[in-house]
């Protein structure tokens, strides 16, 4: 194809998966935005409601190597349409407000049906829509689009929320507003996600021998990937954290539920706009995905100090909301770029889904026991002190995230060192 089209086709298949990639988690993740009204609707204590998120944690966490092979075997685009039409399907039995035993079975069902079919595909798609040298800016697009749909979706349904008085009617027409919203992305998906880049290796094997469990075995061997492991699961203890911000402002600065879920977009997803875009940029602009990502984390220390030392009162509330800022910006910088590393730490094209897959499954361990163990604290622990406790461990994994990254970019620079004497 000549370059325009192929542009044109990689600006459609970014397109996609953005709308796609935002839509497909926002059911599960309702009390990101809606936290108080979520624990009334579903009639849960805090602790109960960390469950529930545990559950689904850990369902993400069992199904993300098998996701990873099934992404390496199937089209990206099938995938995520299937992953976004069975999650819409299990928040129509939410929508109900059932049992908490059928709530818990619901939310192990979002983990498999955001995991599964979607996780590895959505990250391969990604790499499969460019070069090497546009890893950055695409993971970064990836990111920061996923960023700014569900502003743009919380938009519409934000002000109804508002209208019919953010109570559990109100709430139950905004979980019904994401079902149909991710049974219109199923479409979408299955006919805008494509593949533009080609691996000579991938051509030249038949289907069966693309992936086999025993090519776990030669990216455990990567001892970069366990780097970016280590990173990601630093990242992912303060992005599960994460959520906690938006109640700890509602309850302790004054600001209302529905001030509070435009806030939540704002952290939660504004600043994932020019964090992860800007991060993409500047990283293939410098050639070092992991140098943006130590700056990243560097920034979270910032924000997370200021929150622990910062009295929550009312009247500073200007100080939250820059220190939210610039948490979200450091946050995003690093969920932007730890998998645009793969490319530069040498994994095959044709293992990527089970790059992803590996990496995700320790990586994101932190979704099987954050909620629990946030939950729990926040009722042992009432007012300021619980909240303090959740920072403290949020501040050891921003530094430890950062030395990890230092420690990456360092050792692809030494790889690179040899590579040219070598040549």
């Amino acid at each position: 194809m000549s370059p325009k089209q192929r542009r044109i086709k990689q600006i459609v298949g970014m397109i996609a998966l953005c709308i796609c990639g935002a839509a497909v988690y926002e059911l599960p993740y309702l009390s990101w935005s809606y936290y108080d009204v979520v624990i009334e609707s579903y009639r849960v204590t805090n602790a109960q409601m960390g469950y529930l998120m545990t559950a689904y944690g850990i369902a993400c966490v069992v199904s993300n190597l098998p996701a990873g092979w099934l992404a390496d075997r199937f089209r990206a685009g099938h995938l995520i349409a299937f992953a976004l039409l069975s999650t819409s399907l299990i928040g129509i039995v939410v929508s109900t407000f059932p049992s908490y035993g059928v709530l818990m079975a619901c939310y192990i069902g979002y983990g498999l049906t955001t995991t599964l079919p979607l996780w590895s595909a959505m990250m391969k798609a990604t790499r499969e829509l460019g070069e090497s040298s546009e890893m950055g800016r695409l993971y970064g697009f990836l990111e920061g689009g996923r960023g700014l749909l569900p502003v743009v979706y919380g938009a519409f349904i934000i002000p109804v929320f508002h209208r019919m008085g953010e109570g559990v009617a109100a709430f139950r027409t905004v979980i019904w507003y994401f079902i149909i919203l991710g049974f219109a992305c199923a479409i979408f998906a299955w006919f805008g996600i494509k593949k533009l880049r080609e691996d000579p290796e991938e051509q030249a094997q038949t289907k069966k021998e693309k992936v086999t469990w025993r090519d776990y075995l030669i990216l455990m061997k990567n001892k970069q990937l366990w780097l970016l492991t280590l990173l990601m699961f630093c990242c992912f203890m303060i992005y599960e954290s994460y959520s906690y911000i938006t109640p700890y402002l509602t309850n302790f600065f004054g600001l209302s539920t529905s001030l509070g879920a435009i806030i939540s977009l704002i952290k939660s997803y504004g600043l994932a706009v020019f964090g992860g875009i800007a991060a993409g940029f500047i990283a293939d602009k410098i050639h070092s995905n992991p140098k943006v990502i130590s700056i990243g984390f560097f920034l979270m220390v910032l924000a997370i100090g200021i929150f622990m030392v910062v009295p929550a009162q009312p009247e500073l509330i200007w100080v939250a909301f820059i220190t939210i800022l610039i948490l979200s910006l450091g946050l995003f910088m690093v969920r932007a770029l730890y998998f645009a590393v793969i490319d530069e730490i040498r994994i095959p094209l044709k293992y990527t889904g089970m790059a992803v897959g590996l990496a995700s499954t320790l990586g994101c361990l932190p979704q099987t026991f954050i909620y629990s163990i946030t939950g729990n604290l926040l009722d042992k622990f009432p007012g300021h002190t619980g909240y303090l406790y959740m920072f403290i461990y949020m501040f050891v994994s921003a530094a430890v995230g950062g030395v990890c990254a230092y420690v990456l970019h360092r050792n692809i620079k030494k790889q690179r060192l040899v590579g040219k004497e070598q040549a």
